[in-house]
């Protein structure tokens, strides 16, 4: 009997391969001031309904959306069925500083993503995700030069940011425990241009910093009972290679051009635990645990520390009844919290965020799993006190979770 696939989920895979090499170029997703150290904000956007659910999803297992937090959780992709994710994000930032206050809005791609059982006991999927974001501008930045009273006026600004290709596996060992690995390929490019003046001088330094490396995690979840999962995440430390190519120009001279091998970025073990548990089938509940030891690295950068970071995240959706004939009791209901104390200390004071989020899930039709997830973010991360910048922002997340029958058997009369 032959098989045939769906058409329009043929022109998903297609799509998202046409579009990688494009959104690699294109994932500027961030005007934060605190992306100016290391490789940028770290990403927390991810795929389907986490991103309301306050970006939790260990214990939360794949079958009715990819969830890119764990990789055992493909194992439950349903047989027959193709799923496919694209999401976009827009961001209103406001940054204080002392009685002073700049806006900022930012809108881009957030992820793609494709997954699709193998055997009836394991699954696979990739994603492609920004890994970091970089987005910053200094302007005005007053330099004393060194040996005598004279000034000179900098203007830098930086963008890019770092993208992480992932392939992901699970496979389920029991009815009970499904395993999960996941490698990833992360690379990306750092630009930082900048301009100094000094009476009538003119110095312009644009510096093209590129990075590379592999990195490799695990997982597991854990079904308790039939309404309770437990899960775990691993992702191992690695280092990243960088390469800069610095360009120096003096206004009526022919600029400089040097390529140099730069110190490699070294990231740290990480490791995350999950909750879930489903009361009455109607709410979910999910908590979610990491920990990223950023000591054991070793790092610094020019005016901050690189330490141990604790997230915490908690999550909760109500749905009246999935199969429900009205709309209305179909349609997911979620909110959630997640604080992050930093990973970089900055005169002995982290850079902590917290944020609360609200969202919907809005499912097409009553026979399948795709559905529009849209999630709202609020959040502040830093501090006006001390020095430090506070940045308010408003996130919209709008994820396509699409559900598509890939193979189908032809009967015949």
């Amino acid at each position: 009997m032959p098989f045939i696939m769906k058409n329009k989920t043929l022109c998903f895979f297609l799509c998202l391969i046409s579009t990688v090499e494009a959104y690699t170029q294109s994932n500027n997703l961030s005007s934060s001031p605190y992306s100016l150290y290391g490789l940028g904000l770290k990403n927390e956007l991810s795929t389907g309904a986490s991103n309301a659910l306050g970006k939790t999803g260990i214990a939360h297992k794949s079958n009715e959306f990819i969830n890119n937090l764990n990789p055992a959780s493909l194992s439950s992709i349903p047989s027959n069925r193709f799923l496919f994710d694209v999401g976009v994000n827009f961001q209103k930032e406001t940054l204080q500083e002392n009685s002073n206050e700049e806006p900022r809005f930012n809108a881009n791609f957030s992820n793609m993503a494709f997954a699709f059982p193998i055997t009836k006991k394991s699954g696979f999927g990739i994603t492609l995700i920004p890994f970091t974001n970089v987005g910053y501008d200094i302007l005005g930045l007053e330099t004393e030069i060194e040996g005598s009273n004279d000034i000179f006026t900098s203007t830098i600004f930086g963008s890019g940011g770092l993208n992480e290709i992932k392939a992901s596996y699970g496979y389920a060992l029991t009815d009970k425990l499904s395993l999960g690995l996941n490698a990833s390929n992360l690379f990306g490019k750092i630009d930082e241009n900048e301009t100094d003046i000094f009476e009538n001088t003119i110095l312009n330094i644009t510096e093209e910093n590129f990075y590379n490396g592999f990195r490799i995690g695990g997982g597991f979840q854990y079904s308790v009972k039939d309404n309770i999962t437990v899960g775990g995440i691993i992702n191992l430390p690695t280092y990243l290679k960088g390469d800069q190519t610095k360009t120096t120009s003096l206004l009526y001279y022919e600029p400089i051009i040097t390529e140099e091998d730069i110190d490699s970025f070294k990231l740290p073990l990480e490791l995350g635990v999950g909750f879930q548990t489903i009361i009455n089938k109607k709410l979910l509940l999910n908590l979610d645990l990491k920990r990223n030891f950023w000591d054991s690295t070793n790092q610094e950068d020019n005016i901050g520390t690189y330490v141990d970071q604790s997230i915490i995240g908690f999550g909760a959706e109500y749905t009246h009844n999935k199969n429900g004939h009205k709309y209305w009791q179909r349609i997911r209901f979620r909110s959630g919290f997640n604080f992050d104390n930093g990973n970089l200390a900055i005169n002995d004071n982290r850079v902590n965020n917290t944020a609360f989020t609200i969202g919907l899930g809005l499912p097409f039709k009553k026979s399948s799993s795709s559905m529009i997830n849209i999630g709202y973010t609020y959040g502040q991360k830093g501090q006006i006190t001390n020095g430090l910048i506070q940045e308010n922002y408003h996130q919209i997340s709008v994820n396509l979770s699409l559900e598509g029958i890939w193979f189908l058997k032809r009967y015949l009369d």
